[in-house]
């Protein structure tokens, strides 16, 4: 619970609730240098002590405090001063950056996908974000502070991702990724593509000489997001990959066992699906190797079809296979942010970071382990007190 405030203050920080524009640009933020380079504002500065504080990139501090101006993240640390006249407030429980979601359509009113062209590489997910909707409840409830919004992977090129966050409307980054979805589920018995020959030849097509989104994918300006399902899925994504030189990740890892080294040597990332209870031992087994070899990793929830609290769930089934706990919190933290290319802003407890944090009741990666408080720009959004 948080025990105390030592000194009184308002946490309703300038702007930590303000909706984007109306086709989902992103809100003004401070920068970092109008804000941890300023001197320290008492009436708008708030540090945040904690028996534990993990940073998020696999490293954790005792006894730390996390010192937040305007929202911002100002220094953290165990010898972090306070200034005078800064409200300290006391936490008992588990400090963390909130986590993210790597790939999910909560907040989009069903409108996800474009089923009529095979290739919409300039629409964009952010246009259907619909901030206030009911489903960022349950997303805070569980932890989750930002989410990576996707297009749904059934046709072969749905369009672009967009970073959110699930409490004060702000959309962090858009477009985040360009999806491509290599897996049988871009595939049509009565109209194009009807084969993955068939798939393969237009996105060769397309990126041989590109345009828009896809044009900036090959520059390597904006990261990609190949959705994948089987072993023949995941090779031609690598081939797909190193042939135009892409960067950014795979959605899917259930079949990756098989084919850690080609996933490593092309140094893209891997987002996992959703796991689900009763999932063959492989899929976590793969997500084990993975990590060993060094791939960053993240977690996808595909919520609302899925309880936002499935996204601890997997990480904690891999835990309980292998995967080192400090690890697995980085892939919902540190590791989620770089792979959807906001890690200036999100995803770790840093100087200059956005303070989105969650106080825990312990180790997050244990399930025993319940939410009691969530900030989002240094503003508690969901439970603790006020």
């Amino acid at each position: 619970m948080i025990l105390s405030t030592i000194v009184t203050a308002s946490l309703a920080f300038s702007g930590a609730f303000e909706a984007p524009a109306t086709e989902g640009a992103p809100v003004a933020t401070p920068t970092v240098e109008e804000v941890v380079l300023q001197p320290i504002n008492a009436e708008t500065a708030v540090a945040f002590k904690a028996k534990r504080v993990y940073l998020g990139d696999g490293n954790h501090v005792d006894d730390g405090i996390v010192l937040v101006q305007d929202g911002v993240i100002h220094s953290v640390g165990a010898d972090v001063a306070v200034p005078k006249g800064v409200s300290v407030i006391e936490l008992d429980g588990v400090l963390t950056p909130g986590l993210i979601a790597s790939h999910s359509h909560e907040g989009l009113g069903g409108e996800s996908v474009d089923t009529t062209r095979p290739t919409m590489p300039d629409a964009d997910i952010a246009i259907a974000f619909q901030p206030k909707h009911e489903d960022f409840a349950a997303s805070l409830a569980a932890g989750v502070t930002s989410v990576v919004l996707a297009p749904s992977p059934s046709t072969l090129i749905p369009g672009t991702t967009a970073v959110v966050k699930t409490s004060g409307g702000k959309v962090v980054r858009r477009p985040a990724q360009l999806e491509v979805v290599l897996s049988g589920a871009a595939l049509n018995w009565n109209s194009f593509p009807t084969s993955h020959a068939g798939a393969i030849a237009e996105l060769d097509r397309l990126f041989s000489e590109p345009e828009g989104q896809i044009a900036r994918a090959t520059s390597g300006n904006l990261p990609v997001l190949l959705a994948v399902d089987d072993r023949s899925d995941i090779s031609r994504a690598v081939s797909f990959a190193g042939r135009y030189r892409l960067r950014g990740a795979l959605y899917g890892s259930k079949w990756a066992e098989d084919l850690i080294e080609p996933i490593a040597k092309s140094g893209l990332g891997v987002v996992c699906d959703p796991f689900d209870v009763g999932d063959d031992s492989r899929a976590m087994r793969s997500v084990v190797a993975l990590s060993k070899r060094g791939v960053r990793l993240g977690f996808g929830l595909d919520a609302p079809g899925r309880d936002p609290q499935n996204l601890r769930f997997g990480a904690a089934l891999c835990v309980r296979a292998g995967l080192d706990p400090k690890l697995a919190l980085k892939a919902m933290c540190a590791d989620a942010a770089s792979i959807a290319g906001v890690e200036r802003r999100i995803g770790k407890l840093e100087r200059g970071l956005d303070a989105d944090m969650v106080l825990w009741s312990g180790d997050p990666t244990e399930l025993t382990s319940s939410v009691i408080a969530v900030y989002v720009d240094g503003t508690l959004v969901h439970g603790g007190e006020e």
